[in-house]
């Protein structure tokens, strides 16, 4: 690929109105707001906008030098480490810091799909920069991918591209002797330094002494890199709202929001031994801050739904319920808004639960979907509560509980109003470090399955376009393919739209889904393909690669073969447009004459609609002639004088 790119935009891409219906329209907006607004920078994005952020927050751990020096010098380097020492965030900035303008920053996909391997030495372009995380991968692919990567690195080599790979550290025992010379040891950074580093970039900026305190540096020892940056935000909130006393009391402050309450909670639980109690201490822990009327409301159906016998006196003979929240260390706030006067005991309660309540997952994930299916919980207190579930979930061992809410949310007799929280739900699962693998893997099989539901498919669009497009565009763009050849109605729009947004907005991308669509084409027979391929000429990239003009020209030979003439018309006058006003390559006809496969019938037609076009025009430039000569060329009568 040494020839000279160009491209031809005649249109770009925006939000499509998907129909009618305000309660759709509405579910849609507030799952993608809810979505970008948990997405912000993140390490699980790979672009060199996000490799910007990361560059100003970057400590650099031990073994770096020699993982800079195994990148230039291999093309390759293997970087081992602890979980939670930094490991991704090094492989990110590995590659940022070598960016020489030349190639891409991509991550290649980690699961099994339609798409290739995920070694393919034929997706390499020139001084592309690659990143691969292995860190939650199976026995089975590691091997496997083990064994392909020395011819992998040849191509590395030849296209002077580069790839970081992450592994996976529980299966240190599996790595092959001959790849142990391209591994570089990774420890974790001092979390001390990392920590000062988030609090320049916010203008905070402590002396030694106050970051050298003991309750500091025990909580900091404990928690993975993560973390770290997590604290670092609690401080600047508590700067923000006004605490006084400077870094000491907002340090203070934050470690004291984020601190183990573990021995506390067993501690009072071992008091509250009455399943009113117990359940009303859940569900404040899981719905904190909200109305009593929903923590009331959320406990009974706890008790509900475990079978619990109910209390047979008159109500009010029993305690109210200000009296039991006391009780049990929460009050109502001048907001009206129930809270424990603890900081940080919710999550404790909640890991307790998780914890020593294993026998109760299953009833858990039942009285959390009915919560929320059902009516009285205002829309304001889902995002939280779920952000509260799927953490225990995920930390607990359970990802296939938020499968089974997404599913559930989203069934044949699924609301509307839930697919903001199947999407919240799936996209936690997705930023896992541990399972996004497991979510990547999942939401491909729910792409490839025929008459899913409509509410599960529009959930798949929005996590796929919102989420998955940031972290791993190369899979999302595989996964939204399939659910646009399976969509109908409004997710068929916003299906198409989300596709197109995605590979017209890069070269990678685009060719990638040309190569699909002209695969398809020639070995299946989805009809939905041949409007996409059409939608693809609306916008060329990379018309100088051969692989690109024999994929245009594959598709519109199927083209005018399988369609109409007026479906394809306004798509090739696009080109005769751009021909002429000089945004598009004369290769562009090419591409259409070849495309027409010598048949007269099919060159006659595309003559005379240039000819059509050309009079139905303002004076210009003329197409048919040039089209003509183009014509004669390709069936060897070049030497023919055109007549226009």
């Amino acid at each position: 690929m040494t020839e000279p790119y160009s491209a031809y935009i005649s249109e770009s891409y925006g939000p499509v109105h998907s129909g009618d219906g305000h309660q759709l329209n509405i579910s849609l907006a507030l799952a993608s707001d809810r979505l970008r607004h948990e997405a912000g920078p993140s390490l699980r994005s790979i672009t060199d906008r996000d490799g910007d952020w990361l560059d100003q927050r970057f400590v650099a751990p031990g073994g770096m030098q020699r993982a800079r020096t195994l990148l230039r010098t291999n093309s390759v380097v293997l970087l081992s480490a602890r979980p939670g020492s930094g490991r991704r965030a090094a492989a990110l900035m590995l590659l940022h810091e070598l960016a020489d303008g030349s190639g891409g920053l991509y991550e290649l996909p980690d699961t099994e799909d339609d798409s290739g391997s995920v070694l393919d030495a034929s997706e390499v372009s020139e001084g592309d920069r690659l990143m691969l995380d292995l860190s939650a991968i199976d026995e089975a692919r590691y091997l496997s991918l083990q064994r392909r990567l020395p011819d992998f690195r040849a191509r590395l080599v030849e296209r002077q591209a580069l790839l970081a790979v992450v592994l996976p550290h529980h299966h240190s025992y599996l790595q092959r002797a001959e790849l142990k010379a391209h591994t570089a040891e990774l420890t974790r950074p001092s979390s001390r330094d990392v920590l000062s580093r988030y609090l320049q970039l916010d203008n905070i900026r402590p002396t030694a002494a106050e970051l050298g305190v003991q309750s500091l540096g025990s909580h900091l020892a404990k928690v993975p890199m993560r973390e770290v940056a997590e604290l670092a935000d609690r401080i600047r909130d508590l700067r923000d709202s006004g605490i006084p006393g400077g870094f000491p009391s907002w340090r203070d402050g934050a470690i004291k929001r984020v601190a183990d309450r573990s021995a506390e909670v067993a501690a009072d639980l071992a008091t509250h031994d009455s399943g009113r109690r117990r359940a009303l201490l859940l569900a404040l822990a899981m719905f904190h801050e909200s109305p009593p009327a929903t923590v009331l409301r959320t406990a009974s159906a706890l008790l509900a739904t475990l079978s619990h016998p109910p209390d047979e006196r008159p109500r009010l003979e029993q305690t109210d319920l200000n009296r039991e929240l006391t009780e049990l260390g929460a009050e109502t706030g001048s907001d009206g808004l129930v809270r424990f006067r603890t900081h940080n005991y919710d999550r404790g309660v909640r890991d307790h639960f998780w914890t020593y309540f294993p026998d109760l997952a299953e009833q858990l994930r039942r009285w959390f979907h009915d919560c929320l299916a059902r009516p009285g919980i205002g829309e304001d207190e889902h995002g939280p509560a779920i952000a509260r579930f799927t953490e225990q979930c995920l930390r607990a061992g359970r990802p296939d509980d938020l499968r089974w809410l997404a599913e559930t949310w989203t069934g044949r007799h699924g609301q509307v109003r839930l697919i903001p929280d199947a999407a919240q739900a799936l996209n936690r699962g997705l930023a896992d470090e541990q399972y996004g693998q497991r979510f990547r893997q999942q939401i491909y099989d729910w792409s490839t399955t025929r008459n899913l539901p409509q509410n599960l498919k529009q959930v798949l669009v929005l996590v796929c376009s919102e989420t998955m497009r940031r972290s791993h565009p190369h899979q999302a763009l595989v996964r939204l393919h399939h659910l646009d050849r399976r969509a109908d109605g409004r997710v068929a729009d916003t299906a198409r739209s989300a596709l197109l947004d995605l590979a017209l907005g890069n070269s990678r991308m685009y060719r990638l889904l040309l190569q699909r669509v002209r695969r398809s084409l020639e070995e299946s027979d989805w009809a939905r393909d041949l409007g996409l391929f059409l939608e693809l000429t609306r916008c060329v990239r990379l018309i100088a690669s051969q692989e690109v003009l024999a994929g245009l020209t594959a598709g519109w030979a199927t083209v005018f073969r399988k369609l109409p003439r007026e479906e394809w018309h306004p798509y090739a006058v696009r080109w005769f447009t751009a021909v002429v006003d000089g945004s598009g390559p004369e290769r562009l006809l090419d591409v259409l004459v070849d495309g027409c496969r010598n048949e007269a019938a099919l060159l006659g037609g595309l003559y005379q609609l240039a000819r059509d076009w050309e009079r139905a025009g303002p004076p210009g430039p003329g197409i048919a002639g040039l089209l003509i000569q183009k014509i004669n060329f390709a069936q060897g009568l070049g030497f023919l004088v055109p007549v226009v």
